[in-house]
């Protein structure tokens, strides 16, 4: 049975990635694993961090601070052919990497990921209902993205060389596998949470935006496989008057991220703007950073 490489990119998350790790280290699995931390361009003290778990995790550091350059590295370290990346501020169930290899025993899958559990602890009403909508939308809790962990097979990274420098590399290797070789297990999650403040929403908002347009501009052979993502959103608003309350805030952080996206596009102002609010939530000092 072959084991499971994780690679995990971490720039100035010494807030964060200690409970990344210990979520990982609590599941239980079936096989061998591979955790590789690439701390790049930190200021933090990330690697001290990291280096607590030095008999269960490997580190590598490099002082270039771009998450692209951090998954080429750590891929290179990885030794199993089934291999997942993970941001460095998500927390994993207990039966999350046992469930995900498991997908992959149907021959037909080539991109697993738990179910995406995104949680708002503020109590801005504004925020509150945009995450109403959002998270209700069917490309949301269907989507095979946005989850801050993926899974590959050794046949769908074969298809590509190594990561390209785009913003969007999760979007990147869904759309090189086709809508029938993605799998979201239901039965397992990853926990995201979501930004705290108005303007850390508005920051991660623009750079999803700007992913999603810098990777159709850069690779438009794979759009085919990016199509109808949106589907019935229209029809399942409708359907929840509720909810109606909320799409102000919603059409405006919408409307502003694309707008700020294709301006930065026209641009290749490619700034990588991460949420602050969550690093750590609420009380302690937050680190900056232009990678992950």
């Amino acid at each position: 049975m072959s084991g499971l490489s994780i690679i995990i990119p971490a720039h100035n998350e010494a807030a964060v990635v200690e409970r990344t790790l210990q979520s990982i280290l609590a599941n239980r699995i079936d096989r061998p694993v591979q955790i590789i931390v690439v701390a790049n361009g930190c200021t933090d003290g990330t690697e001290a961090v990291v280096r607590k778990f030095a008999e269960q995790v490997e580190l590598v550091e490099t002082p270039v601070g771009s998450k692209v350059h951090a998954l080429n590295l750590g891929d290179r370290k990885a030794k199993y052919d089934l291999r997942a990346y993970l941001d460095a501020d998500i927390e994993l169930s207990p039966n999350a990497l046992q469930d995900v290899c498991d997908a992959f025993k149907d021959p037909t899958v080539r991109l697993a990921m738990p179910s995406a559990k995104h949680t708002y602890r503020g109590h801005n009403p504004f925020l509150a209902g945009y995450y109403a909508i959002w998270r209700s939308m069917p490309y949301v809790r269907k989507g095979a993205m946005g989850g801050g962990f993926y899974c590959i097979d050794k046949e769908l990274r074969s298809r590509f060389r190594e990561f390209p420098a785009i913003t969007a590399d999760d979007k990147f290797i869904r759309n090189l596998a086709r809508p029938n070789e993605r799998r979201v297990v239901q039965t397992c999650h990853a926990l995201i949470t979501m930004p705290q403040t108005f303007g850390d929403l508005l920051k991660v908002k623009t750079r999803w935006t700007y992913g999603n347009l810098e990777l159709a501009t850069a690779r438009p052979d794979l759009n085919s496989n990016d199509q109808k993502k949106h589907e019935g959103a229209l029809s399942h608003l409708l359907m929840r008057p509720w909810l109606w309350i909320h799409m102000p805030t919603f059409v405006y952080v919408y409307v502003y991220a694309q707008f700020a996206a294709r301006k930065r596009l026209a641009h290749r102002q490619a700034i990588w703007d991460r949420d602050a609010s969550t690093r750590p939530f609420p009380n302690t000092p937050a680190t900056q950073g232009q990678a992950a």
